[in-house]
């Protein structure tokens, strides 16, 4: 069975130290259909680091790609939702194991 990632790019640090990082939210084992909906779930609720003060919160979709717009009193932000299959992670060998018994 396959391992999906549900991950996050975004904004994070602050002043010279932003940068654009990577989150994984949860992990799905299952289809790829099961895990786009379990993101479909997550991201209405998801709160970004930036900005601290969300004036407005605008969500976009692109086919199972998601896009959320926070724009803030001094500038806008936004975060990329997407899924990701899980193919192999230095920590967990087993993931590594699955992927081989599969093929």
């Amino acid at each position: 069975m396959a391992r999906w990632a549900l991950v996050v790019e975004e904004t994070v640090g602050l002043d010279k130290n932003r940068t654009w990082g990577s989150k994984v939210l949860g992990e799905v084992e299952g289809t790829r259909e099961e895990a786009v909906e379990e993101l479909r779930r997550l991201v209405p609720s998801f709160t970004p680091q930036h900005p601290f003060n969300i004036r407005r919160r605008t969500l976009l979709r692109d086919g199972d790609t998601y896009l959320l717009i926070a724009q803030g009193s001094m500038r806008d932000y936004h975060c990329v939702f997407k899924v990701w299959e899980l193919l192999w992670d230095s920590t967990r060998p087993e993931v590594q194991a699955e992927r081989l018994t599969e093929d």
